[in-house]
């Protein structure tokens, strides 16, 4: 049975391995950690000797929450030839006319309204919502009770905090933007926006 392998170390590489454990049943010994150092976890192997593996049909999963380093490590992951599945959970439902690229994690009680487009790396949290029609580009992190309205479109390396709304208006959401917890969106937003509040309005 293959191994596999999360980047990462804090509560949500924790969440990660419990789900695939559960849902997978796969052994806790057939999960590895992989960290930048040294940790009391178990089954764990620091970043530069992982690299040294030469191991095939390794399955690695991104479980970092920091937009920043994960956009270094999906660059230098890619060069490789690792497997990078995605973690849909049992109990979230991805219809069949949507697409899916590579090393997305869909949480538990998510759904995914077709023919919605999900790119490469993205997290959808526990219970979010993504309407008909929607395009999320690549390494978009979409945190928990969220609804993404139908038609919106998402630029890659975009966060969207717990909670949020995005209106049903077709509305064109640029890269890297930082979408604040419990925020409600209206209008289209360009690259490198920071928002917060109901309505949304910008942060300085």
């Amino acid at each position: 049975m293959s191994e596999y392998y999360i980047f990462g170390n804090g509560q949500f590489a924790e969440l990660i391995k419990l789900l695939i454990i559960e849902e997978k049943k796969l052994k806790e010994n057939k999960i590895f950690f992989v960290t930048k150092k040294k940790t009391n976890k178990k089954n764990y192997i620091v970043e530069e000797n992982f690299f040294l593996l030469k191991q095939k049909k390794i399955n690695v999963i991104v479980g970092l929450g920091d937009i920043g380093k994960r956009i270094k490590l999906i660059k230098k992951l890619k060069s490789k030839k690792y497997k990078f599945p995605n973690f849909i959970s049992k109990t979230a439902k991805v219809f069949n006319k949507c697409s899916l690229g590579i090393g997305n994690i869909i949480l538990p009680y998510s759904v995914v309204l077709p023919p919605t487009k999900i790119g490469n790396f993205n997290i959808l949290g526990t219970n979010t919502t993504i309407l008909h029609h929607g395009d999320i580009a690549n390494n978009c992190l979409i945190g928990g009770g969220c609804t993404i309205g139908a038609g919106t479109k998402i630029a890659n390396n975009t966060f969207i905090g717990v909670g949020c709304t995005i209106a049903s208006r077709n509305l064109k959401i640029g890269s890297s933007c930082f979408i604040s917890s419990g925020s409600v969106l209206f209008n289209n937003l360009q690259s490198k926006t920071k928002i917060i509040g109901n309505p949304a309005r910008k942060i300085l």
